[in-house]
């Protein structure tokens, strides 16, 4: 038996070490909005009213430009961008309303319309549709008619340029067809007889500007009458117009006109006047002009305005028939404002990707940041993403094609934030399952015990052994065993977070045992054992 008291006593202090990073990503500016010319352009059609083919039409015909195009992967557009097609010196725009380029979803990719009727400027206003969506291509088709350059007769080679080259599209610009627009008789001619017919223009204001024409069918029997034309007595014209539109009353007016031989149109002679209407119909959207007797040697020809109420139709029609002693007539006449067609489509992708810790295990209650890399930087794309019970993080297919980052700005209880982004990349439709998970280390901490004297922490304690256990006591796994150093610690580095304790195994020369579980935690902050043991 030794002599004297045997004494026991040591200090466990506990030093928790986190490192914590925060990394910040700031979005990419909001470009402004770019012109980027035709360069999306692939190719370049003419076409009829129904988009077929053709390679002669009328001089005096509107028929359709056909346009194909695509936005290469690699190009950022965004909203407010806008391209533009200058059409060839032969061709010239049609009235056209704006019109909507939409995906088979019904989503608005773009916007079309003609800078300027009578121009050769068509430009097209993309939607925030690129911004989301890869693989982008369309086409749009507006109505366009000759320039006045051209004259009916040998083929003219139309030369659209587009990017890489030009396409020559040879067609026939032949004799004028259906009847328009009084105009200019050009060189003198016989007067000819019997014409009713009817027409209508798009005035760009949102209103139709229809005529009715009506020559009378005999030629003056009697050289001193005046004019051209027997009379025609009782002349009634009634009109009916299409859903979609509204009479304009005050527009009504009337003005003398006559038709020459080999001429389609007729000629007017002097000013309209205004002239009232009878029968009004508001809700059958018809009503009567009572033009009575044509004794004067001409014929007539009305004029009035309808007001578009409704943008959505396409095609506006219009009717009517006139009547008179012994002659009765029909006509109508259609108008086209939508001034083409358009559509797109496009590519969306998404993603999921697991988290978890360097054994596997999925990982909870992670967030991340996303963003996309572009060549002018990050662009944020969402912010929260959180990892599920399972581990995974997803990500809904509306991604365009690209690289992206994941940023982690909260890592699960108990692991260390990602010092560097995850990066990858999404190059076809659908959801990419990424590969390669995203893994945190563990958040460790420091333990370090003193063994000391008790009652004189000045006196340290060399030699005594503990074995350190992860859990809670008894029932811990055993993870090593240390013995103080000549300064009477024990250091444990890289430690996670979690329950432990130390019991002593051999006690320093002179000193009892002492084997109660001595427990402490690795937690956030410095954590402390907080007692000092002393000899019994």
């Amino acid at each position: 038996m030794m002599k004297g008291k045997f004494k026991k006593g040591f200090l466990i202090l506990v030093v928790c070490l986190v490192f914590i990073q925060v990394i910040v990503m700031a979005a990419g500016p909001s470009p402004d909005a770019k012109s980027w010319g035709n360069q999306f352009i692939t190719g370049v059609k003419i076409l009829d009213s129904d988009s077929n083919p053709i390679s002669e039409i009328p001089i005096n015909a509107g028929f359709k430009v056909r346009y194909e195009w695509s936005i290469p992967d690699d190009e950022d557009v965004y909203e407010g961008d806008t391209m533009q097609v200058t059409l060839p010196s032969e061709l010239q725009t049609a009235p056209n309303q704006q019109l909507d380029f939409k995906d088979a979803n019904g989503n608005t990719v773009a916007r079309g319309q003609a800078t300027v009727a009578g121009s050769n400027q068509y430009e097209v206003t993309f939607t925030d549709y690129p911004e989301t969506h890869s693989n982008i291509s369309g086409y749009f088709e507006f109505f366009v008619k000759f320039s006045d350059e051209v004259q009916p007769g040998d083929p003219v080679d139309i030369v659209f340029d587009i990017p890489g080259g030009s396409v020559v599209i040879p067609i026939t610009p032949e004799e004028p067809g259906d009847p328009g627009e009084p105009g200019d008789p050009g060189d003198p001619g016989d007067p000819a007889g019997d014409k009713f017919y009817k027409a209508g223009y798009y005035t760009e204001n949102g209103t139709i500007e229809w005529f009715v024409t009506i020559i009378p069918p005999k030629l003056k029997s009697d050289p001193g009458m005046p004019g051209y034309y027997d009379p025609l007595f009782n002349v009634v014209v009634n009109d009916s117009y299409s859903q979609g539109q509204e009479l304009i009353e005050n527009t009504v007016k009337v003005r003398n006109a006559y038709l020459l031989e080999g001429n389609p149109q007729a000629i007017p002679s002097g000013d309209f006047s205004p002239i009232g209407v009878t029968d009004l119909d508001l809700n059958n959207r018809t009503f009567s002009v009572n033009l009575g007797d044509l004794d004067d040697g001409y014929g007539r020809q009305i004029s009035y305005e309808t007001r578009i109420t409704d943008p959505e139709i396409e095609t506006y029609s219009n009717d009517a028939s006139v009547t008179a002693q012994d002659f009765d007539r029909d006509g109508g006449a259609t108008v086209r404002i939508e001034g083409g067609e358009g559509g797109a489509s496009g590519d969306q992708a998404g993603f999921s990707v697991m988290k978890e810790d360097s054994n596997n295990n999925p990982l909870p209650g992670a967030k991340f940041t996303l963003s996309r890399i572009t060549s002018s930087g990050a662009t944020e794309i969402a912010t929260g993403l959180e990892s599920g019970p399972d581990g995974k993080i997803s990500y809904p297919q509306t991604l365009k094609f690209g690289t992206y980052q994941l940023v982690e700005t909260e890592a699960p209880d108990g692991f260390q934030l990602l010092s560097d982004p995850y990066e990858f990349t999404l190059d076809s439709a659908g959801i990419k399952e990424l590969t390669i998970p995203i893994v945190n280390k563990a958040e460790v901490g420091s333990v370090t015990l003193l063994k000391h004297e008790a009652g004189d922490e000045g006196k340290v304690l060399e030699g005594a052994k503990f074995m350190l256990y992860s859990g809670v006591a008894p029932n811990g796994t055993p993870i090593d065993e240390y013995e103080t150093g000549p300064d009477g610690k024990i250091t444990v580095n890289n430690l996670a977070f979690g329950s432990y304790y130390f019991v002593e195994t051999v006690a320093p020369n002179g000193y009892e045992e002492n084997t109660a579980p001595q427990a402490f935690t690795i937690g956030e902050g410095q954590v402390e054992v907080p007692f000092d043991l002393k000899v019994p």
